[in-house]
């Protein structure tokens, strides 16, 4: 009976981290004006607290006003973190990190990119950048063009579509449909891989993961 129940164990730890491995970190708005940090498998329902929200670290996050990055604290809520003093119409970008597991330590970047806000800069260490064309963005990694790496594309038909940046860094896509968007890198791993200590674990190697969140107007 040992055996069984060990197994039965087994299969739901690497369930439980399949789960987590795919999920997201991204930005959006929540009521009021305000925006907050979601923590989930898209499509899914969000993360909450007590649960697996409480595995992210809070939040550094912050909104770009004038051309100037103004710190927006993270406050945990039931199923979320809102950006204290964040308004939709700015850009805002966050950074947080999950528990250590398998020895690798994800780290989750996100940005959150208004409607006619234009033309952007790399601002994350892993990061999509809006170049002011319709359905044109940039992946970049600490600051620089980041070609050929695999993207999804979550649209408001709750569809997802698989993207590939070309040698450049830049991913394109249709986004005819009004509503929410979500684009997302994730599992990047620089070579050679970073390893170091997090709350006290252990970790070989570190997983960058983003995301780019925007609300395609009606035409």
């Amino acid at each position: 009976m040992i055996r069984p129940i060990f197994l039965t164990l087994c299969a739901l730890a690497a369930s439980a981290l399949t789960t987590v491995h795919a999920h997201s970190v991204w930005i959006e708005p929540g009521g009021d004006q305000q925006l907050v940090i979601r923590f989930a498998e898209p499509g899914d329902d969000f993360e909450k607290s007590p649960g697996y929200l409480d595995n992210l670290s809070t939040p550094t996050a912050f909104t770009v006003a004038a051309g100037k990055a103004v710190s927006a604290p993270a406050l945990k809520q039931s199923n979320n973190f809102l950006l204290t003093g964040a308004a939709f119409t700015n850009v805002a970008c966050a950074e947080t990190t999950f528990t250590v597991r398998g020895g690798r330590k994800p780290v989750f970047y996100a940005r959150w990119q208004p409607a006619g806000a234009g033309a952007e800069k790399p601002l994350l260490t892993l990061d999509l950048v809006p170049t002011g064309k319709p359905g044109e963005v940039r992946a970049y990694f600490r600051g620089q063009p980041l070609g050929n790496v695999a993207a999804t594309l979550y649209t408001p038909d709750e569809k997802d579509q698989e993207l590939t940046a070309d040698a450049d860094g830049f991913i394109h896509f249709k986004a005819g449909l009004p509503g929410q968007y979500l684009l997302t890198i994730a599992h990047h791993r620089e070579q050679p891989p970073l390893a170091g200590f997090y709350a006290g674990t252990a970790y070989t190697e570190t997983s960058h993961n983003c995301s780019l969140v925007w609300v395609q107007p009606k035409e």
